[in-house]
């Protein structure tokens, strides 16, 4: 896995990634990033902390090829037990706990999902908003009450237990 740091205004900027999280030796975590404990990190995901902070909690699902970066003057924040689906980008915003980013959705600077919430797959979610939280996303317009949060939750326990189970085979290799 390339942890890579990085040189902003002079000031190396080298992530910081708790040793129980698993990720894929395909992914990047690059820069001013900030990882708490037991995240799942897939093939192809990217984490780059360039242009600000992206500070990260625990307990997360990165799935394949999502790409969680900074926008100038926006950090990024993502809380504990997330879901973020394949293929999904984060760009400068801020998740909180237990949502679900739905695959190939996008978040864009200064988003803030609160908790519990849902972004359905390949939706869009325009700069500034505030998805409140229960609530679900999808397509560009607010949907109503999160009524499948337990379902999710067993979504993003199956990735993580997978991930751990990949984590330990590379330890015994």
């Amino acid at each position: 896995m390339p942890i890579v740091s990085i040189e902003v205004n002079g000031v190396l900027k080298t992530p910081d990634v708790d040793p129980s999280c698993w990720i894929s030796e395909s992914a990047w975590i690059i820069g001013d990033v900030k990882m708490g404990s037991e995240n799942t990190v897939y093939q192809g995901v990217i984490i780059r902390g360039d242009f600000a902070k992206i500070k990260i909690g625990n307990k997360n699902v990165f799935q394949d090829c999502c790409v969680i970066n900074t926008a100038e003057g926006c950090r990024t924040r993502i809380g504990d037990n997330n879901l973020i689906g394949f293929g999904a980008i984060i760009h400068g915003a801020t998740v909180k706990d237990n949502a679900v980013i739905g695959i190939q959705s996008v978040l864009m600077p200064s988003v803030t999902v609160e908790n519990d919430s849902m972004i359905g797959a390949k939706s869009f979610v325009s700069m500034g908003k505030k998805i409140p939280a229960n609530q679900k996303w999808i397509g560009r317009e607010l949907k109503g009450e999160n009524t499948q949060a337990k379902v999710w939750e067993a979504g993003r326990q199956s990735w993580r237990k997978m991930g751990l189970h990949m984590k330990n085979q590379q330890q015994k290799s």
